[in-house]
């Protein structure tokens, strides 16, 4: 099998350095041998690396509200490769935070808040709220998979 190292060490091991033109023949035999050596070494595909593109936040996480009498119900359908903290949504009604049990989530190590919880592809829940009440401010967080951490997202949902 052809290997350009080989014919590399066994040309410079044969050639004699006669005034200058084993110095002028090296030159060349490096212009011309440069390309395969590279090839032999390259890593991975040649296809041109492409920049990750993120999705804009309201489209990573497409929230959804609708108020059934007492009830809240909340959406987050969650784009593929996308994720919600658990530990990172908030739910408050006029100044009062309010208490909401979460589904639990998958476990994960993330480079930003270390072991916590995460939703991927559809979180659901109903709150109860008062609907003569104030509105409702629900504050979430998430990330994209391949490292994009977006700033905390508030939304607010006015009752009926």
């Amino acid at each position: 099998m052809f290997s350009a190292k080989k014919l590399m060490f066994d040309i410079l091991c044969r050639l004699r350095w006669v005034n200058g033109w084993g110095m002028s023949l090296m030159t060349a035999m490096l212009v011309c041998i440069t390309p395969v050596i590279a090839a032999e070494f390259s890593i991975g595909s040649s296809r041109p690396i492409v920049p990750v593109q993120f999705l804009p936040v309201d489209n990573a996480f497409q929230f959804t509200a609708l108020q059934d009498n007492d009830q809240l119900l909340l959406r987050w359908q969650i784009a593929s490769g996308y994720y919600l903290y658990r530990e990172r949504l908030l739910f408050r009604q006029g100044e009062q935070v309010m208490d909401v049990i979460l589904p639990t989530g998958l476990d994960k190590t993330d480079e930003y808040f270390g072991d916590v919880q995460v939703y991927y592809a559809l979180l659901e829940l109903s709150l109860p709220v008062d609907p003569q009440g104030e509105a409702v401010e629900i504050q979430y967080q998430g990330c994209a998979d391949a490292g994009l951490c977006y700033p905390p997202r508030s939304q607010v949902v006015a009752l009926q």
